[in-house]
């Protein structure tokens, strides 16, 4: 070690003569390189440079931060701070090309991208990028710049000198962080899509490929070019900003909670054992052990005077030069081939539409629309492996996806065509908007921007125009079709107000119960909140909004004095309860205690009937059956109102929203049908008529619609894009109106932690719609997945045994002993963890745990017990947990239908007691309905109606005659 000090030394001696960038960008880069490569490796820690030893740390890294229209050059430890250049825009996002000896900014303001050299000359803008730019990378071995910008959903490069722009990836979804690994041959990034993800492609634009998805939101990205290690910056659970990492395909994950306050774009940079972040909170850069997760000190002692918008390490370390083979060297066994491998010649070869680079160990995209050999007839645009043609403004492009014709009015079929028609010379023919593909009908499209949605359940991805793939929402799995997605874990239950009472199902009609112990209501509208667990309706008859446990009993009175509240729903995020009264032409909001009651909306409303919440679009929607008859949209606080559709309206009635593809449904049941539309009102659809009668509420789970028929009031399902599949369910009702589905994953961003702390004992984290446990250190989760056992000695067993015991212990509706006298319905400062203990490390970030690795059956769930997580079937099933099958209790034997008017009716996990025309069910019994008492017979006025079991009889009063319905009097 010695020996390589001293040359260090002179290293050092040679920088006083000589200017210090330009020898530490050339020189000092081979012979760093040198002591890399060989056994005798310098110390070159940042302990190193900050214990101040300078015989072992030359060249000396220091930080870039830029700070209010300067960026200044500052030591590891904050001090010897220098002004690099000024003028450069408030929000600078930096990178750095340490052999050229420069740095490279954009001012996100303006979009253009500057650069000067690292002694602070030379100062030169380059380009214009345009706005909206939100990533900056730097290849230093290609000598590029890359940027990507989420306005156009594109990452774009240029050279060093702002010269050769070229698209790189197009239609991505708000893309930020930009990456580049330029040895590995590869740009990584961040996607802001429906799933939070990392996404990685090689330097081409090709092999797109998700190297990592995450439930929570990720913030920045850095990347290890020596050890291929991705690090990011995601906010945690309760509060914590989570530092994670893996390697470049995603394996290997680490995540540390750390106590970290939420930051606001914070961006990151890589040094050996640290990563330094800046920190808007405190207005410093901070720095944090990437290892062991130790609390993270300030790099700089005194607060900045203003937030640092960005920083960088400058070393050659965060930039290493890996010397490639030639391309005429065997290297498949090595692994060095980016793209493919010739397994007859050993040797790097590239898919179509890709070309080998200069250095033969990755593939460069071929730009076929400069061959003239594309067959576009007008315009041509180039893409990674591929191109497509395009047309000008007033032409359109045909079938063929190649020949483009002058837009022209239609003769005879222009109406027969779903979007447009043109005529040509061969006749009237259908076109399809850009990035669609006309059927093979000939005459509707499909596509990400058709009505189809390309067929998709859910999400649907442009991938090139003509070229889309599906996604599912987070939770949800892609089907082996591609397009439709599915809700893994428990099944789905169905709640509808039963007009008497609310009652809850399974979606198939079985097993309906109620949840009243009365049935004298009069109800029309339900919804319910799944962090309580608790369901809130109106009551027209008494005039007042009430609440009732999920699995039924005792009501709550909320709010009372009310006129006609027909329309209710529950914001499960903000926590508040959003109705309409029809009787004052008003739509309120409330805790959902029923405090703090307020009208939000009251001019220019007649007879506002339902109303829907989207809590992450900060939006409500409303049907109005007044004249005019609108769907109405506001904000969550009421302003901001718009009429989204206010034509094509007969009596629109129930609305809901479809949180999984952002769209609205509603029933119109003067038309009798159902129709949709984005949540702008565009893309509006109709279903076909004669599938859904009388519809009066309509609800939407998967790929199915339910609604409730007033015509012949009974429930349906049918398909929600095409209408088709109409079934009705075998569901004892009186008159079933509003109606909702019940599924953790439908009401997506619930916090369940909020309430009774989910029921764990000590941390608790709520992830698509489930709780999940987990303890402090010296604490271990027990079989029941929510309580934590202390693990202690024996000396110390009495002094906390109270720590094994959960919050939610006694199950009446108690917060947990730290809270247990404030009321239930006190929601104005959630249960906060302010109080666990110390930061704790998790081997997950996404949804993918444990338990998604063990590949349950659909009907089997996965049990944390002491051994470990295992499957087990869900009630009503029977197998190893990979495997169930469906228990058949009605030939088994194990179904209670008692009743002699009841019918056992076998379901996937269960089974159901159907009764006759005339009779509610329990579950189990049949149970008379009084249609005399509930006013439900179609008795003449001059006749008496008498139950009878299972119907009812209407005699003629004393003086008159007839049948009964029809009575006239005896003269």
């Amino acid at each position: 070690m010695p020996a390589v000090c001293s040359q260090w030394r002179l290293i050092s001696e040679a920088r006083k003569r000589r200017s210090r960038i330009m020898f530490s960008g050339r020189l000092a880069a081979v012979l760093y390189l040198i002591f890399w490569v060989e056994n005798g490796r310098a110390d070159t820690s940042t302990s190193c440079w900050m214990a101040g030893n300078q015989s072992c740390m030359d060249p000396e890294p220091y930080l870039l931060v830029g700070l209010r229209n300067v960026i200044l050059r500052i030591n590891l430890d904050g001090g010897g701070q220098q002004r690099l250049a000024s003028g450069v825009g408030n929000a600078v996002l930096m990178d750095f090309h340490y052999r050229e000896g420069r740095v490279y900014w954009v001012d996100t303001h303006t979009g253009v991208l500057s650069r000067v050299d690292l002694d602070g000359t030379h100062s030169q803008k380059l380009l214009s990028l345009g706005k909206g730019i939100s990533g900056l990378a730097v290849d230093w071995r290609e000598n590029s710049v890359y940027w990507s910008s989420r306005k156009t959903g594109t990452i774009r490069r240029a050279d060093t000198d702002g010269h050769d722009v070229k698209t790189v990836l197009r239609d991505l979804t708000r893309p930020s962080s930009v990456v580049i690994d330029p040895n590995a041959g590869y740009v990584f990034w961040l996607s802001a899509g429906v799933t939070f993800s990392i996404q990685r492609s090689d330097l081409t634009g090709a092999l797109i490929t998700t190297v990592l998805k995450t439930p929570d939101s990720m913030l920045c990205l850095a990347a290890d070019a020596v050890d291929r290690k991705l690090f990011w910056i995601r906010h945690g659970v309760n509060g914590l900003s989570t530092l994670g990492s893996c390697d470049y395909n995603g394996n290997g994950v680490n995540v540390i909670n750390q106590r970290l306050s939420r930051r606001k774009s914070p961006k990151m940079s890589l040094f050996w054992d640290y990563v330094y972040v800046t920190d808007s909170a405190s207005q410093s850069v901070m720095r944090v052990n990437r290892n062991t997760g130790e609390p993270p000190e300030k790099v700089n002692s005194k607060k900045m005077p203003s937030v640092p918008a960005d920083v960088k390490v400058i070393h050659l370390r965060n930039q290493p030069v890996v010397e490639t083979r030639a391309a005429f060297t065997p290297v498949c066994e090595t692994d060095e081939c980016v793209n493919v491998c010739s397994s007859s010649s050993g040797h790097c070869k590239c898919k179509p539409g890709f070309a080998l680079s200069k250095h033969g160990d990755s593939c460069e995209d071929i730009n076929e629309c400069a061959l003239w050999n594309h067959g576009c007839s007008l315009g041509c645009e180039n893409v990674p492996g591929s191109y497509f043609c395009t047309c000008p403004e007033g032409y359109v492009l045909l079938a063929d996806h190649r020949t483009c014709r002058e837009m022209k009015p239609c003769v005879e079929n222009g109406t027969l065509c779903e979007h447009a028609c043109t005529h040509t010379v061969e006749g009237d023919v259908c076109v399809c908007p850009v990035g669609s593909s006309l059927h093979p009908d000939g005459r509707s499209c499909t596509g990400c921007v058709s009505v189809d949605r390309g067929g998709c359940s859910q999400v649907c991805v442009t991938l090139s125009p003509g070229r889309w793939e599906c996604e599912c929402q987070p939770g949800y799995q892609l089907q082996p079709d591609g397009k439709q997605c599915k809700a893994p874990g428990p099944p789905a239950l169905m709640l509808f107000a039963n007009m008497v009472d609310v009652r809850i199902v399974n979606v198939d009609g079985s097993d309906s119960r109620s949840l009243m112990n009365e049935s004298k209501r009069s109800i029309m509208t339900v919804d319910y909140d799944p962090v309580q667990n608790r369901v809130y309706f109106a009551d027209t008859e008494r005039r007042q909004i009430e609440s009732v446990s999920v699995d039924g009993g005792e009501t709550e009175v909320l709010i009372t004095d009310l006129v006609s509240p027909e329309g209710l729903a529950v914001d499960w995020i903000n926590r508040r309860l959003y109705w309409t009264d029809r009787g004052v032409s008003s739509v309120s909001r409330s805790r959902l205690n029923g405090l703090e009651s307020t009208v939000l909306i009251h001019d220019k409303l007649l007879q506002p009937r339902d109303v829907a919440v989207h809590p992450q679009a900060q939006r409500i929607f409303w049907t109005d059956v007044g004249f005019p008859v609108a769907v109405w949209r506001a904000g969550l606080d009421g302003e901001d109102r718009t009429v989204l559709m206010g034509s094509g309206l007969v009596s629109p009635c129930g609305i809901t929203v479809d949180h999984n593809t952002h769209t609205l449904y509603w029933t119109d049941i003067g038309a009798g049908s159902i129709g949709s539309a984005g949540l702008d009102g565009s893309h509006r659809h109709t279903l076909t008529l004669e599938q859904v009668g009388l519809p009066f509420d309509v609800a939407v789970f998967e790929d199915t619609l339910w609604f409730t028929n007033r015509e012949d009031n009974h429930i349906y399902h049918l398909d929600k894009r095409t209408g088709s599949d109409a079934e009705q369910l075998g569901v004892d009702s009186v008159q079933p109106a509003s109606l909702v589905i019940v599924h953790p994953l439908i009401k997506p961003g619930a916090d369940l932690c909020l309430h009774g702390n989910g029921g764990c004992s000590q941390l608790c984290e709520s992830r698509l719609g489930l709780v999940r446990c987990s303890c402090h250190s010296q604490h271990v989760l027990s079989a029941d997945g929510k309580t934590c056992l202390h693990v202690q000695s024996s000396s110390s067993s009495s002094s906390s045994s109270s720590s094994s015991s959960p919050s939610t212990g006694s199950g009446d509706g108690e917060w947990s002993d730290r809270v247990k006298n404030k009321s239930l319905n006190d929601e104005s400062s959630p249960l906060s963890l302010s109080s666990v203990g110390e930061p704790f490390t998790e081997k997950m970030v996404s949804d993918q745990d444990e338990c998604f690795s063990l590949s349950c059956d659909v009907n089997a769930q996965c049990v944390l017990e002491d051994g470990g997580s295992v499957c087990r079937c869900l009630i009503g099933f029977t197998g190893d947990g990979q495997l169930c099958m469906d228990i058949d209790e009605c030939v088994t034997g194990l179904a209670e239908c008692t009743s002699p008017q009841s019918e056992c009716v076998n379901t996937p996990g269960g089974y159901y007691c159907h009764c006759g025309v005339g009779f509610n069910t329990d579950g189990r019994h049949c149970i008379d309905v009084d249609e005399c008492r509930l006013e439900l017979h179609r008795c003449d006025v001059n006749a008496v109606c008498v139950n009878t079991l299972g119907g009812y009889e209407c005699r003629c009063r004393v003086g008159s005659t007839g049948t009964g319905f029809s009575c006239s009097a005896v003269f």
